[in-house]
C-alpha cells in the first residue's frame, strides 16, 4: 500500500454544505406541468461515514423541501471515486436529477485529482441506469459477481 503522502488524490479536507442547481427537465410533451425550471438544493456530506480506511460520502437532491434523490460512494486509495448507489425517488425519476448528481459527483473526483470514476455493482437488468452511464461514456467492466463496473476515464 501507498503511504498516504504518495497518495495523488485524497478525500478534501472541509466539505461543501450546500448549492443550488438550476434544472430544466425535458419530459414527454404530455407531461407539461413539469416542464416548468425548478431548482435541485444539493446537499453534499463530504464526510459522512467511515468504514475502516474508506471514507464514504454521499450528495442529496433536494426540491421544495423534500429529498428528491442521493447519491453515496468513496474514493480509493488507487485515485478513483465509487458510486454505490444513486437513487432517485420514483415520482421524480427521468426529469436530469440522476444526471445532476452525477455531474456533482465528478467535479468533486476532478477537483482532487480522480483519475477514474466508477459505478460499481450495475445490475445487468438495470437497463435505465446503463443507458445513462453508456451516454456519459463510460465502459463496462466485469466483477466477480454477477454485476457490473462502469468506468469513466477521466472522470
Amino acid at each position: 500500500m501507498k503511504p498516504e503522502s504518495a497518495i495523488a488524490c485524497s478525500p478534501p479536507a472541509i466539505g461543501i454544505s450546500y448549492n443550488s442547481v438550476q434544472r430544466t427537465p425535458t419530459l414527454h410533451p404530455s407531461r407539461e406541468h413539469f416542464l416548468k425550471s425548478t431548482t435541485l438544493d444539493l446537499k453534499p456530506d463530504w464526510h459522512f461515514e467511515r468504514d475502516g480506511q474508506r471514507q464514504h460520502y454521499t450528495i442529496q437532491a433536494w426540491q421544495q423541501g423534500q429529498m428528491v434523490g442521493r447519491a453515496h460512494g468513496w474514493f480509493e486509495p488507487d485515485c478513483a471515486f465509487v458510486i454505490d448507489k444513486i437513487e432517485i425517488v420514483k415520482r421524480h425519476r427521468s426529469r436530469g436529477y440522476g444526471s445532476t448528481l452525477i455531474s456533482a459527483l465528478r467535479s468533486k473526483a476532478r477537483s482532487v485529482r480522480c483519475k477514474e470514476f466508477v459505478f460499481s455493482r450495475v445490475m445487468p437488468d438495470n437497463v435505465r441506469a446503463i443507458g445513462l452511464y453508456q451516454s456519459l461514456g463510460a465502459k463496462a467492466t466485469e466483477t466477480k459477481t454477477h454485476a457490473l463496473d462502469f468506468r469513466l476515464s477521466p472522470p
